[in-house]
């Protein structure tokens, strides 16, 4: 038998898969060939996904905890106890402290509708508080709505007719392997190529080293250059764009000599970029979500969205999830407005959970779909908020991860294979199925399920807050203007795209791509785009996280096959003024932790950077990961962390041999 699977992980690429099943065991994944964007192959983690699916490390039975929090001292129980008790305690917490003191948090660890968005609804039924979601893209999705009034961008599928690709701060090969096979397959038809990135990422076309942090300027300079020199579609502006001549007030401060001094990038590689961007023509310009994590990172994300318009552009690419499709329905958004409070719900900001935990608010904390101790900043924070005794956390995961150290209950959750969903990317437009193809291992449950259950336990109508998958899903499709095809087309096909939203409607108050922000300066923002210089601090390294090729965010770090090792990379000029070969041990220190981890030198890396891998569980690698040296300290837009604004220190450490440890 094969079936139709998606891949759920937070990932630009949602993969469509076809799984072989034998004997009701899954023994072969393979991309589905059809796929405009996959193309019939899988990333690295994919294609090891049944060793994540088949691990013996899999939780499969609910656990109770009996011993201190953060020793994994835990006995098994049955989902009726744990069900008995969870619900007893949620209602403790509503009865003293109200609604408001219960707090899901929750991000895209599966990003199946079902599974994210359908699982919300017991939470809106109860009237709990929430989490707004700041730790990965909402700066530059807050700064596009401002530039464009939504955030959808081009079509990847664009990438083919473009003359000009620019992947700006985007980790093609480890982030968006499929977006950037598209753009190898453009290069060999003759596009031409440029990544601006502090770090070199791949070899398809040009590189500029830029500054971390400094995008906005760059783009700033190619406007004043454009601009001066002529090379601007004039009627195209007027046509389309609202403030301009306010902008052009702006920009005349950006000259070449200034923006070269600043981005340390040449005059002549500025020049270069922005006469291409002109000359070639379509080009498709692809934002990479790290380039806004940054303190000013919504201003930079700001800044360059505007340059499409000067050489007859439409949009940039950031992210393609403002579509059409009635996730309110999914959510439950009806139970929300009936739902009833003695506290009033409140929204908090998830990048800053510790801060929230120390303010004794939240006395129930329910996890699923993410691992934040590992994947926020202000780790130690984070950990100290989990360990108080007086928050009850509740954790929905599939392995013993560090978040589950701390629980009270964790309870099983299903991989991909074991459960029915649907799914939408962030990426491109196509709609995929994920059919059941094996039976759950142990009496591991699916969100939704859970939840539905859970319902039941607190004494509330479940059939009517959770009717059944297939009859949601149905309902959702005819209510969503972006979807024209019924369930059974998508398990027939097993993808179907979606409608792609006209490039040329901008839903800002002036109904154009708006240099001067309304809607920015509504939200208190400067209407018009800068530059804000970030204060370095003492600190002379500038430290960016990126995820590491085998794993995304958190998942896939326990099951791959070798140890990964905390790494950093650093650029060989800086390691040979320290004296730092390839696999000396080195500290890492700002003032909030020291960390110790191998030193990578490399030529790729610009002088002054340094690059560690985030999502490291820190049970597996020494008791910290990289998060234990970020502030939660976050940007005007959107509130959105500022994983890339981290200055340390480095230093070797002495007396320790390159195969040893410290």
């Amino acid at each position: 038998m094969v079936t139709y699977n998606t891949c759920p992980r937070d990932c630009y690429d949602t993969c469509s898969i076809l799984t072989s099943v034998e004997d009701g065991k899954a023994v072969k994944l393979q991309g589905n060939p059809r796929h405009p964007i996959t193309q019939g192959f899988l990333c690295w983690k994919i294609q090891n996904a049944l060793k994540f699916v088949y691990s013996p490390q899999r939780l499969q039975y609910p656990l109770k905890r009996v011993g201190k929090k953060g020793t994994d001292s835990f006995k098994r129980i049955s989902w009726e106890e744990a069900y008995r008790e969870i619900a007893r305690r949620m209602k403790e917490v509503e009865a003293g402290y109200g609604a408001g003191a219960i707090l899901p948090f929750d991000y895209f660890g599966h990003m199946g509708l079902l599974n994210k968005q359908f699982s919300q609804r017991l939470f809106n039924a109860l009237g709990t508080s929430k989490c707004s979601p700041t730790v990965c893209s909402l700066a530059g999705r807050t700064a596009l709505q401002y530039v464009y009034g939504g955030y959808w961008g081009i079509d990847p599928e664009e990438m083919q007719n473009s003359r000009l690709i620019i992947f700006w701060g985007l980790n093609g090969p480890w982030s968006n392997l499929h977006g950037h096979n598209l753009a190898k397959q453009a290069v060999r038809k003759g596009a031409k190529f440029y990544l601006i990135d502090p770090m070199k990422t791949c070899e398809l076309g040009k590189h500029l080293p830029i500054r971390p942090n400094t995008d906005g300027v760059l783009a700033l300079g190619i406007a004043n250059y454009l601009i001066s020199k002529g090379l601007y579609e004039r009627a195209h502006v007027e046509k389309y764009t609202y403030g301009f001549e306010y902008f052009l007030e702006i920009v005349k401060e950006f000259d070449l000599e200034r923006v070269s001094r600043i981005t340390e990038l040449s005059r002549e590689d500025i020049v270069e970029l922005a006469e291409d961007m002109y000359r070639l023509r379509p080009n498709f310009m692809h934002l990479g979500f790290g380039i806004q994590k940054h303190l000013y990172g919504g201003e930079a994300v700001r800044t360059i969205a505007l340059l499409p318009p000067l050489v007859g552009g439409f949009r940039v690419h950031y992210s393609n999830t403002d579509r059409e499709i009635d996730l309110g329905f999914l959510q439950g958004s009806q139970f929300a407005d009936s739902a009833g409070t003695t506290t009033g719900k409140k929204t908090y900001n998830m990048a800053q959970l510790g801060r929230i935990l120390q303010t004794e608010e939240i006395k129930f904390l329910f996890v699923f779909n993410t691992n934040p101790m590992v994947n926020l900043p202000n780790q130690n924070l984070v950990r100290k908020g989990l360990e108080r005794e007086d928050i009850f956390l509740v954790v929905h995961d599939l392995f013993l991860n560090d978040t589950c150290s701390y629980a009270d209950i964790v309870l099983p959750a299903t991989s991909f294979l074991e459960s029915f969903d649907v799914n939408v990317c962030y990426y491109h437009n196509y709609m995929s199925i994920n059919q059941k193809a094996i039976e759950p291992l142990g009496e591991a449950k699916p969100n939704y399920q859970v939840f539905r259950e859970l319902a039941g336990a607190l004494g509330l109508k479940s059939d009517e807050i959770f009717p059944p998958e297939c009859e949601v899903i149905k309902e959702f499709l005819k209510r969503s203007k972006a979807v024209d095809f019924t369930l059974e087309d998508l398990e027939r096909e097993g993808f179907l795209k979606m409608k792609v939203r006209p490039q040329n409607v901008y839903p800002t108050p002036s109904g154009k791509i708006e240099f001067y922000s309304q809607l920015g300066d509504k939200a208190k923002l400067p209407p018009l785009p800068g530059y804000y210089e970030e204060a370095r601090n003492s600190y002379p390294f500038q430290l960016i996280t990126a995820n590491l090729m085998h794993i995304t965010r958190s998942q896939f770090h326990n099951v791959w096959e070798r140890e990964i090792e905390p790494v950093v990379l650093l650029n060989e000029e800086d390691a040979r003024e320290r004296a730092i070969k390839d696999g000396d041990w080195v500290r890492l220190r700002n003032s909030l932790d020291t960390l110790i981890m191998k030193a990578r030198p490399t030529k790729d890396i610009k002088k002054g950077v340094l690059v560690a891998y985030g999502g490291l569980w820190p049970k597996l690698c020494g008791g910290k990961g990289v998060n234990a040296l970020i502030s939660d300290e976050v940007q005007a837009f959107g509130g959105n962390a500022a994983y890339n604004s981290t200055y340390v220190q480095v230093e070797k450490l002495v007396g320790v041999p390159c195969s040893g440890k410290p």
